[in-house]
């Protein structure tokens, strides 16, 4: 039984489009960078810096949070990073940094600046933000996932690895880490790591499609058929018309050894697919092990006419051709 699965294939650039948004938000405070000024300032320094030189040595909190703040100072932070959000961004840097110089140990501070400086293409400027950030609090998680965003766009991927893990060490739920390293896991082709990754994501969120795909592809990976149709039936409750959940779960019903189950969903995926050869392809694989050549053969012609350079599909249509001139 040969079964094509539908792999999630992302390089490191698509990696770090899917997982450099907004951030988880705690007080107004903790807000992930989303996307980089077309002029962007980054030097070669900055590219090398040496992750030791990120992660602090120490625990200890010196900095202050923002309900230690006056009053006066808690609402211009608001204002500043409220500004930032909806794109004022000289507004929010030039606020920020009024709070900053009166109060020059404030976390969320320094933190927001470095959101900015990041949004107006000031990369070392942010850099530089996060790490003092950092220094001032160990514990906050938010740095080390911005940090490992912008490691990972470098390509540096061991190192915003580590840095994900320092976040999720402080956050053990922060959904954004979590698939970020649930996909890399995947892409490096450890199932099992990419699952326990997928499944503390879960913990907050269980309808998202991409994780639920992501799931099921791997449960069958592992040979967790019962756990792969879980995951495939709930991602087809939720899109009823991406042909890809179907064509898995046709596979996972093939791999369990269900033909009728696999041909109704592989059939479904067609429908919704119809300029992939590979659902034609393992709709040809049953009816040609249930000895029905000629729909075997539809299926397979079919597929050629999709795409006439597939090998398997020309292979295969002449094998059951000849089986059909010999029964």
């Amino acid at each position: 039984m040969n079964i094509r699965t539908v792999k999630t294939l992302l390089c490191s650039v698509a990696l770090t489009v899917l997982i450099f948004t907004s951030g988880c938000n705690k007080n107004n405070r903790r807000r992930g960078p989303q996307d980089k000024a077309d002029n962007v300032k980054v030097s070669e320094q900055i590219k090398a810096i040496p992750l030791a030189y990120i992660i602090p040595p120490h625990k200890n909190v010196t900095g202050k949070k923002m309900s230690e703040l006056p009053k006066k100072l808690q609402d211009d932070y608001l204002y500043g990073t409220l500004a930032g959000e909806y794109g004022n961004y000289r507004l929010c840097e030039e606020t920020l940094q009024k709070v900053y110089r009166q109060e020059p140990k404030s976390t969320d501070t320094i933190h927001n600046l470095g959101l900015v400086y990041f949004k107006q293409g000031k990369i070392d400027d942010a850099i530089k933000a996060w790490r003092r950030t950092l220094e001032l609090d160990p514990g906050y998680f938010e740095a080390y996932y911005n940090l490992a965003i912008f490691m990972l766009d470098l390509g540096r991927i061991d190192d915003g690895i580590a840095l994900l893990n320092e976040c999720i060490k402080h956050e053990p739920f922060h959904e954004k880490a979590r698939l970020a390293l649930g996909f890399i896991h995947k892409l490096r082709n450890q199932n099992k790591e990419a699952i326990i990754h997928f499944k503390a994501f879960e913990h907050k969120d269980r309808g998202n499609i991409n994780v639920l795909m992501a799931l099921g592809e791997l449960y069958l990976l592992e040979g967790l058929y019962d756990l792969s149709l879980q995951k495939f039936e709930a991602a087809s409750r939720i899109d009823k018309k991406n042909g890809k959940i179907f064509y898995q779960l046709g596979a996972a019903y093939h791999r369990k050894n269900f033909p009728d189950l696999a041909l109704e969903n592989y059939k479904k995926a067609s429908e919704l697919m119809p300029n992939s050869p590979e659902p034609y392809l393992n709709i040809g694989d049953i009816y040609e092990s249930q000895g029905e050549f000629a729909s075997a053969m539809a299926a397979y012609d079919t597929a050629l006419v999709i795409d006439p350079t597939n090998t398997y599909a020309r292979r295969k249509s002449e094998k059951v051709k000849q089986s059909l001139l010999t029964n």
